[in-house]
């Protein structure tokens, strides 16, 4: 008889209650982990995604003191300069724009910069963005980028984010998604597990075949299945981590209860009777 892979073991057993507690001895433990990080993996797809489909970023949430710089008054002074090339055509500009907070300019001296913890620079090729928070970037400028966009405060700071972004977009994708894949991780396991303790303890009661943690923790993730399916596919609709991760921890929940239910951790099909004889 032919051998089933256990992946198709496994989502045989997540189809409804019945096959939830039945399939409960179907996976050996190393087999258990892999299909835990297929989980996990599944819930970071949409995640890449939408870091790989982002077009911006946020600037300001990373350097907060940096973007007060980007004033109205300093927008007005750029108004007057252009790029070519991704390179300044006036080479001798010079704009100094000082405030409590920093300095702002193009081609600004040693002198000028001095003391100043948060720094807006634009230079010849290149523009120097400095936060007191500690975070120091060189912006090359690419060559089909100009200065047009540049009307306002808000909209010099959204140029220079876009600028930012464009350079350091792998930067980006790479740090958000370790960090969201270990919160996930992180998150997914400690609900694996205290949900497979809570089921475990059922096994001192009379009405429960649970067995041995080895059980539990199968059951566990067979009511996982169907619930980070879920998740992912809302992840790909409308990508919001909170309702992915709510999603997940939800419908497991349901799912569980949903195969108490059904079968008060006790229930047997006939034709599991007849294959245990």
């Amino acid at each position: 008889m032919k051998k089933v892979p256990f992946i198709i073991q496994y989502v045989k057993s997540t189809l409804g209650p019945n096959a939830i507690f039945e399939g409960r001895k179907v996976l050996k433990f190393w087999q258990m982990v892999i299909v835990f990080i297929f989980l996990n993996a599944l819930l970071l797809l949409p995640v890449s995604a939408h870091f790989a489909n982002q077009s911006s970023f946020d600037l300001p949430s990373l350097m907060p003191e940096m973007a007060t710089l980007g004033t109205d008054q300093f927008a007005t002074e750029l108004s007057g300069l252009s790029l070519e090339n991704g390179e300044l055509t006036d080479k001798n500009a010079h704009i100094v724009e000082k405030s409590a907070n920093g300095v702002a300019g193009v081609n600004l001296t040693k002198a000028e910069l001095a003391g100043a913890k948060n720094i807006i620079n634009f230079k010849d090729r290149e523009m120097t963005l400095t936060d007191a928070s500690g975070y120091t970037f060189e912006v090359s400028y690419p060559k089909d980028t100009t200065l047009s966009e540049i009307t306002s405060g808000e909209s010099l700071v959204d140029w220079v984010s876009a600028q930012w972004y464009l350079e350091n977009q792998a930067f980006v994708f790479l740090s958000m998604v370790l960090m969201i894949g270990s919160i996930i991780f992180v998150s997914s396991l400690m609900l694996a597990i205290f949900t497979t303790l809570f089921i475990w303890m059922t096994k001192r009661s009379s009405f429960s075949r649970i067995a041995s943690f080895k059980e539990s923790f199968n059951l566990t993730l067979n009511a996982l299945g169907i619930p980070v399916i879920a998740a992912c596919i809302i992840g790909f609709i409308y990508f919001d981590i909170t309702i992915i991760m709510a999603v997940q921890s939800l419908g497991m929940v349901l799912m569980i209860a949903w195969t108490f239910l059904k079968t008060r951790f006790y229930k047997t099909s006939e034709k599991s009777m007849a294959a245990s004889r």
